[in-house]
């Protein structure tokens, strides 16, 4: 008896012990490793990049990233992991305005709405052609250029209705507020149309050659302008002062295809993608003669600026078929690092605190 007593004894000291070390490990501080791919609740001051994944046209598979360079966390898709769907086909561009997060979806004729802090739909406007860039232009009102509509949509930001269209002479894209006048790229004509934000009617145009679409501000109010051109007309970058006249126009060679204009954080100097990424200073006249990033056997699709390292985010679509890796550098074109997105990376947009 006394032999089982101990026993007894041993498997309940046993017991206890087992109980002990379950309570100490169910007491355990230390996080897990947040894997890459796993949705989490935005802190509502982090800092961070929003990418715009394209996805293929007609395929209906876009889908929204979030980049924290804090922590390096990729988030990949995470419209539906808080949504429980796809956004759509074709994510065209990010807007983020009055703890709202627009989303144009370009081939979806729509945009959707988030909550900033939470990432749910809050709303779904329609009604679109084919939506490219989103602009408020007061507390009330946004503009929305568009690929086919020859106009540009007027956006009661209220309502969250569209409340009118402004004509123009075919497809609009990037757009820049200034004062009271909206700058607006016209991609099939020789202008950049100059609109009254007050009466919602162009006031001006200014010729620039042909086929602008991409459209930056400097530090001095300066806009810069990034046009196709198109023959014999050559693509050009051109500065508009803030009198809307012409300051400096610098002339690409032909066969040049610059796309993507982008200009960091003191808004002092320009990248964009010519096959390479190039860069210039907005004191500048003349155009660089060497790249900042060689592109290699990379197909640098999409270009952004990420305030918080200070970094030159390339996106490589690859075959446009795989997933997209972004590329980080420095603002001297150091390698700084990489990490993958999803299907065609055509654009980021910039959240700071």
């Amino acid at each position: 008896m006394q032999n089982l007593t101990g026993i007894f004894t041993k498997i309940k000291g046993l017991q206890v012990l087992i109980v002990g070390l379950l309570m100490m490990a169910s007491c355990d501080k230390t996080p897990e490793q947040i894997i890459a791919e796993t949705p989490q609740l935005p802190d509502s001051n982090l800092v961070g990049m929003y990418i715009a994944n394209e996805g293929n046209f007609q395929w209906g598979n876009a889908s929204l990233s979030f980049y924290n360079p804090i922590s390096g966390l990729v988030q990949t898709d995470i419209y539906k992991a808080h949504n429980g769907k796809g956004i759509g086909d074709v994510l065209q561009s990010i807007y983020a305005y009055q703890n709202k997060l627009y989303l144009v979806v370009n081939n979806s004729q729509k945009i959707s709405v988030l909550d900033t802090k939470t990432w749910k739909e809050i709303n779904t406007i329609t009604g679109f052609n084919s939506p490219r860039y989103f602009l408020p232009v007061s507390a009330q009102k946004a503009y929305i250029s568009d690929l086919y509509e020859n106009a540009v949509y007027v956006l009661n930001l209220n309502t969250q209705q569209i409340s009118g269209k402004i004509k123009c002479s075919g497809w609009t894209e990037e757009m820049v507020l200034l004062s009271n006048k909206a700058f607006v790229c016209g991609v099939e004509s020789p202008f950049v149309y100059v609109i009254n934000t007050s009466t919602d009617q162009i006031e001006d145009s200014v010729h620039i050659g042909y086929g602008a679409q991409y459209m930056r501000q400097d530090l001095a109010n300066n806009i810069w302008v990034l046009s196709n051109g198109k023959a014999p007309i050559l693509p050009s970058l051109t500065k508009i002062n803030t009198a809307g006249e012409i300051a400096l126009q610098l002339w690409f060679k032909n066969g040049d295809m610059p796309r993507r204009l982008e200009i960091n954080e003191a808004k002092n100097q320009l990248f964009w993608i010519n096959k390479d990424v190039y860069t210039l200073f907005v004191n500048d006249t003349l155009l660089p003669s060497q790249a900042l990033i060689t592109a290699g056997n990379k197909n640098f699709y999409a270009l952004g600026y990420e305030p918080y390292n200070k970094e030159i985010l390339v996106s490589d679509a690859k075959d446009y078929v795989q997933k997209s890796e972004v590329f980080r550098y420095s603002l001297s074109g150091q390698f700084k690092g990489s990490f993958h997105t999803q299907i065609n990376t055509g654009n980021f947009y910039a959240r700071t605190k």
